[in-house]
């Protein structure tokens, strides 16, 4: 028997990653599956990227991992809304920034004779927003990329989907975005062709996990994101892309000033 964890969409949240380390410490697990975006929106990349390859897992990019390693060397520069994209970019040590290289982006694999197909947005686009009835797409890729098992990632928005005897599945995210504070992973279990799938939802502490952020080298960088992070993880609204976009419209304010109407409009507090 086969036991494989997946985890999607780190985010550089090595406080969290701990915590399914532990949990999984007895689980024995087998396996590692990592769908992408394991890096960015925080200071722990060369940690999460050294602890990551103890496991020696499947692994491939996200459009984090994609968007830094291919980086220009100037976009960001004295840009504060791609604050920690440039930091990730500039501390990242070399055998990580290889490591990044070496990922592909999808793969197919096999286990016990099962097919799994790993992509983090699709194997056809890597920023794909796969939802868990887009049967149009599934049909395509049961005829371009035939496994049993297709893997997702990006959205943060997990689902498990069964469809024509194969299985579609989103582990979620350790970035809640589903309009409640919800951590997720995903464990499947192979033995003799048969397959099973627990989704796991991982309980934290948000006091804790405020103060992580507060406390960190992030806040000094980019307070902006740190407070938008901070009440993704206290609510699980998806604060993180609404501002991005709302910033897209207010071209006549600066960063900072943006993002203190933000938060007036939304009534949320500073920390």
């Amino acid at each position: 028997m086969r036991k494989i964890a997946v985890i999607n969409d780190i985010h550089c949240n090595y406080y969290l990653l701990k915590r399914i380390f532990n949990f999984l410490a007895n689980e024995h697990i087998t396996d590692y599956i990592i769908c992408g975006d394991s890096i960015t929106d925080g200071v722990d990349n060369n940690i999460v990227l050294d602890e990551l390859r103890k496991l020696n897992p499947i692994i491939i990019k996200g459009n984090r991992e994609d968007e830094v390693i291919n980086y220009n060397g100037r976009d960001w520069e004295n840009n504060p809304q791609f604050a920690m994209m440039k930091y990730t970019y500039d501390t990242l040590t070399e055998e990580n920034k290889n490591y990044i290289k070496s990922m592909p982006m999808n793969k197919i694999i096999t286990i016990e004779d099962i097919k799994i197909c790993i992509s983090h947005g699709s194997p056809y686009y890597i920023r794909e927003l796969v939802k868990s009835d887009d049967y149009s797409l599934f049909d395509k890729l049961i005829e371009d990329f035939n496994s049993d098992i297709y893997l997702f990632a990006h959205t943060h928005k997990a689902f498990y989907t069964k469809y024509k005897n194969k299985l579609f599945i989103n582990v979620g995210a350790l970035l809640p975005s589903c309009n409640k504070p919800s951590v997720t992973f995903g464990i499947i279990e192979i033995k003799n062709k048969e397959i099973w799938y627990s989704q796991i939802n991982l309980k934290y502490n948000f006091s804790e996990l405020k103060n992580y952020y507060l406390n960190s080298l992030m806040y000094k960088i980019s307070p902006e994101w740190s407070n938008i992070i901070i009440y993704n993880y206290k609510t699980g609204i998806d604060y993180y892309n609404d501002f991005a976009n709302y910033m897209k419209k207010q071209n006549d304010l600066t960063w900072k000033d943006g993002f203190k109407k933000y938060m007036q409009e939304k009534g949320l507090d500073i920390y």
